[in-house]
């Protein structure tokens, strides 16, 4: 329910911000952080969002400035990192939800890609800098250390630890294959927590807002045509990457080479084509969540299904197959008519 007096509506804020701190702080729930801010967000609007996100950076620096709050006056490289993503995160999430484009389904698209691309740009530089700072490697450097120490320990308890499994779980190593795969797919992460964190907060707040607001429904998700060409081009040049002189993901690894081993358009090849299969896969649910509504099937089957889709991706026997498979029905589409809504028969008394 909508607080209408300023107090309650400030109490409201302030809840919802320390949600979010909480679940930014508590492991796991950090991809769900920015849930509680699209929250006000949606119900508010952007300006006790503005505020939201203050109070959020208030405590959030204070955690780490503030000695009595176990924080240091002189900031380490880590928190330093840690602050210039989430001040990136929050701006890619101010540019997504401000008011400029309208609230269509499709303009939402366009923000979220749009955002996602601007922060990507804005990382550049940051990602220049971290390269040649020698206190960040170092830093790392100790992380991958301490990793590599508790997988070794595991594994040398449960007796498979061998000669070359030894070597792969060797600091070094484990870093090259880090760096090697998150560069491929570190926009593509970010795209994903950005607009699951939209959707989830829009379908929260869904329940409180005015009837004439503008409410998204997944079952009309739907891609132009055109995206077709994003996808092909990626896939294009992730295929020039692994064939064609450049190394993939694995031989980058293996080859010892850290980011920037490939050419830059391998990683934003590689980023953009997962983000394709991301949308197009949506699609293919959004057919299946269609043909649910359309024949007035329960929740709970669509929800055993997700599960199930779930379950499946994880196996190392059949998981490359649903990956593959959903996104390219999805693509289908572009063809074939699925989504057919029920009409009713013809009276014929006229």
């Amino acid at each position: 329910m909508l607080q209408r007096s300023a107090g309650g509506r400030l109490l409201e804020v302030i809840l919802f911000t320390l949600a979010s701190l909480v679940l930014y702080h508590s492991g796991i729930g950090f991809a769900l952080f920015l849930i509680p801010l699209q929250v006000v967000a949606s119900r508010r609007g952007v300006g006790p969002l503005l505020l939201a996100c203050g109070i959020f950076m208030l405590v959030f620096a204070a955690l780490r400035l503030v000695p009595p709050f176990g924080g240091a006056l002189a900031p380490d490289i880590l928190s330093v990192v840690e602050t210039l993503f989430v001040v990136v995160l929050f701006l890619a999430f101010f540019a997504v939800n401000l008011p400029l484009l309208g609230a269509g389904r499709g303009r939402a698209l366009y923000r979220l890609l749009g955002a996602t691309a601007g922060a990507g740009l804005v990382s550049v530089p940051i990602l220049f800098w971290l390269s040649g700072s020698a206190q960040y490697q170092a830093a790392m450097g100790a992380i991958f250390g301490e990793v590599s120490k508790g997988l070794t320990s595991l594994f040398s308890r449960s007796g498979e630890l061998d000669s070359v499994m030894s070597t792969l779980l060797a600091p070094e190593a484990l870093r090259r294959m880090s760096d090697a795969y998150l560069s491929r797919s570190l926009l593509a992460i970010f795209f994903v927590l950005l607009s699951f964190s939209w959707w989830a907060g829009q379908a929260s707040a869904s329940r409180s807002l005015p009837p004439g607001r503008t409410r998204f429904r997944f079952s009309g998700f739907h891609l132009e045509s055109f995206w077709l060409w994003p996808l092909i081009a990626a896939f294009a040049l992730i295929l020039a990457d692994l064939f064609l002189g450049s190394r993939g993901p694995a031989r980058d690894a293996a080859a010892g080479g850290a980011v920037g081993a490939s050419p830059v358009w391998a990683y934003a090849a590689w980023n953009v084509g997962i983000v394709m299969m991301i949308l197009y896969g949506l699609q293919g649910l959004a057919i299946v969540r269609f043909q649910f509504e359309k024949h007035g099937l329960p929740r709970l089957l669509w929800l055993l299904l997700l599960v199930g889709l779930l379950v499946l991706a994880a196996s190392p026997r059949v998981g490359l197959f649903v990956i593959v498979a959903l996104p390219v029905f999805g693509a289908s589409e572009t063809w074939i008519r699925y989504r057919v809504p029920v009409t009713k028969e013809p009276d014929e008394s006229h």
